[in-house]
């Protein structure tokens, strides 16, 4: 690498590094493109030399932590046996890793998930494929017997994103003043009962509930006396 490409990276690095940090302390909106250019001690007509403008930015800082998470999935996953271990070890690490990077995950969630172009980016393609290997558990978990064979695997996914947008988004407009940790393990058992199968749930609660298969047999069943009552 010559000495022009070493400087031309580096430029590149603070740019984002100064954007990354005036787009979290003074919101996306209100930050301008000369700002990020004076912190970088760089004219305006340089930084554009970097990048097109201010969304440029926006959507390019969060790609680089996205892709880091996605890199590093499949190693903390690895070797997790029962698809509620791997379910409880995907939300421990994505909060883990959310703690450790606020700065970028105010970015994503407060300012880039509003964004008009953020389902055109890359850094959903990413986010997308992160969000994929819940698919991946549910399936697997319903085909070893762990989970409600009646569950719909994409409805659970849509329930524990949600959840997870729910948790950042409250932990940083509250100015990280706790840890996201402190109610997790009380989450996480909702989810277990939710989405075990109907008898196991049914143990865990303390109350016998019929499958929805056995509730439309019960049903059918009904039907089929008041039906026989009626003609007699």
């Amino acid at each position: 690498m010559t000495a022009v490409n070493r400087k031309g990276k580096g430029t590149r690095e603070k740019i984002i590094d100064s954007a990354r940090k005036l787009f979290a302390e003074n919101g996306y909106q209100k930050t301008t493109i000369a700002e990020i250019a004076r912190d970088t001690e760089l004219s305006e007509a340089a930084l554009y030399e970097y990048f097109k403008g201010k969304e440029d930015l926006l959507l390019t800082i969060p790609d680089l932590w996205v892709s880091e998470l996605l890199a590093e999935m499949d190693d903390q996953l690895f070797g997790i046996e029962g698809a509620f271990n791997e379910l409880r070890k995907y939300l421990w690490w994505t909060f883990r890793r959310i703690e450790q990077s606020p700065l970028d995950a105010k970015i994503v969630y407060l300012f880039l998930k509003t964004n008009a172009s953020f389902m055109q980016t890359e850094v959903y393609a990413n986010v997308r494929l992160l969000y994929a290997r819940l698919i991946r558990i549910f399936k697997e978990g319903q085909q070893r017997g762990e989970m409600d064979p009646e569950l719909d695997p994409y409805a659970a996914r849509q329930i524990v994103i949600g959840t997870i947008d729910y948790v950042v988004i409250r932990w940083l407009l509250n100015d990280r003043a706790y840890s996201m940790f402190d109610k997790l393990e009380e989450t996480f058992r909702l989810f277990v009962n939710a989405f075990s199968p109907r008898r196991v749930a049914a143990e865990l609660d303390g109350d016998v509930r019929p499958s929805l298969a056995e509730s439309q047999a019960e049903a059918g069943d009904n039907e089929s006396q008041k039906q026989s009552t009626n003609a007699t």
